[in-house]
């Protein structure tokens, strides 16, 4: 019967609407079934090794990716349930208020910019998506209650990080002229110097590359010492040389503070437990690095040599006096920005704005007669929500940023858990990465953060509801 089905909806329909349908119901059922797995199915597409631009869309008036799908679908879901299961109630949380206003005073902005003729309607449409992949902390909070739905998600976020960061190393391996992984694979250039045989690596799962990074190393110092210690120890390894790979310096700049902001939290046995592992990284690295520089023209030489001069340029005062062709170029962007900021302060220009003039010294980085335009572009994303949600916008952002950290760090000593324990103060010492780090990233807008930041918050309301000792949360 469904062979036979198949075959009259390829005569009714085209193969390709065919089997648009054929997945479109397959994902509608997945999510009804386990709305974990929609999730996942989310971060698989918007934070791994999958870039937006090679997904295939399906266009129903609009075009709509597959993670759409699994969004709309979701909420969908959610609808039916609330209104017709007895006993169904929608999940309130602290942090529900301050979202909403941010997403809702984004979209007005919108709406007014598009109404004026300011911003254009795709590109709003399109900015408009990744924005919207906040709600997914919704998803997770009234979809995802029991402790395998929790399991089963941060096993995937986690496997998933591995996953990235073993197609970086490989990648690494077989060098620029081999690409294994679309996006950026590039030499490095730092300061204008060129490091031919170093290869900087920038998939869209560096984002889940961090989370689990940090939420990892907290698990192990929480948790007592067994041999699946030693393979999370192992995993911790693997993810930080694929963190070293991105050669992203803010990142590696907000990772020193978050570690040492967890070494001052910890406490007796949990500081220990810090201080043993913390040998043991010191002494293994003392031995690896001893072995790579027993050869410097080796290729894990020219890493170790290129990983520590761009670490040292954080410190040089001279990156921050015009050597640093980067950061000259953020600069430039922010002072452009400040003034359209200061033109439309309260309610900001809209998602898809184009905030400043052609500017042939960051607007045209390639010699060919066109160039790129990055003037709806800004690697500040403190600045970037200015820019599009106006300070009202901005102020409900930092609102939830302050509300979800102040739980994070107020709450994660009440998780029985070790595991879950780890997982909060691990999410919320990652966004406290991310909130310093957006100075010069546009994380708060990124495709791959987006869904990761709502997906997080989320988990971490889950476990303060259903794993936490709750009358120590008055």
């Amino acid at each position: 019967m469904f062979g036979l089905f198949l075959g009259l909806a390829c005569r009714w329909l085209s193969p390709l609407w065919t089997l648009a349908v054929v997945v479109v119901i397959f994902l509608i059922y997945i999510t009804l079934k386990r709305p974990e797995m929609a999730l996942v199915g989310i971060l698989i597409i918007t934070a791994s090794i999958v870039f937006e631009d090679q997904l295939p869309t399906i266009y129903v008036g609009v075009s709509l990716h597959i993670p759409d799908i699994f969004l709309l679908a979701s909420f969908a879901i959610l609808l039916v349930r609330w209104m017709i299961e007895p006993g169904f109630k929608i999940v309130k949380t602290p942090l529900d208020r301050p979202l909403l206003i941010f997403y809702g005073l984004t979209l007005l902005s919108t709406f007014i910019a598009v109404t004026q003729s300011t911003v254009e309607v795709e590109p709003a449409r399109r900015a408009m998506r990744i924005l919207s992949y906040y709600l997914t902390f919704f998803i997770v909070t009234n979809l995802v209650k029991e402790r395998r739905q929790i399991n089963f998600l941060l096993g995937s976020i986690f496997f998933l990080a591995t996953v990235v960061a073993v197609a970086m190393v490989l990648q690494y391996v077989l060098g620029t002229a081999n690409p294994l992984l679309p996006g950026r694979v590039e030499a490095l250039n730092t300061q204008g110097s060129i490091y031919e045989d170093v290869v900087r690596i920038l998939p869209p799962g560096y984002s889940l590359l961090l989370l689990s990074f940090i939420t990892i190393f907290c698990i192990l110092v929480f948790e007592k010492a067994t041999s699946l210690g030693i393979l999370r120890y192992l995993q911790i390894c693997l993810l930080g040389m694929a963190l070293i790979l991105t050669f992203l310096r803010s990142y590696w700049a907000a990772l020193i503070v978050v570690l040492i902001l967890f070494a001052y939290l910890v406490r007796e046995d949990d500081r220990r437990r810090l201080a043993g592992w913390g040998g043991i990284t010191v002494c293994l690295a003392a031995l690896v690095l001893a072995l790579i520089l027993s050869d410097p023209a080796s290729g894990a030489a020219g890493l170790v040599k290129a990983s520590g001069e761009r670490l040292g340029t954080l410190f040089d005062s001279e990156t921050f006096q015009g050597s640093d062709g980067a950061l000259n170029w953020r600069m430039i962007e922010n002072n452009y920005a400040i003034s359209a900021i200061a033109a439309h302060p309260w309610m900001g220009m809209g998602m898809g704005f184009t905030y400043r003039p052609w500017d042939f010294r960051i607007d045209q980085i390639r010699t060919t007669s066109a160039g790129l335009d990055f003037r709806t572009f800004i690697h500040n994303g403190h600045l970037w929500i200015l820019l599009q949600s106006g300070l009202l916008g901005y102020l409900s952002l930092m609102w939830l940023s302050f509300v979800f950290m102040l739980r994070g760090f107020k709450y994660w000593r009440i998780i029985a858990d070790p595991k879950l324990k780890g997982v909060v103060l691990g999410f919320t010492l990652t966004y406290l990465s991310v909130l310093i780090s957006a100075v010069v990233n546009s994380s708060f807008m990124q495709w791959r953060w987006t869904p990761v930041l709502g997906i997080m918050m989320g988990i971490n309301e889950v476990i303060f509801l259903k794993f936490s000792k709750s009358d120590s949360m008055d």
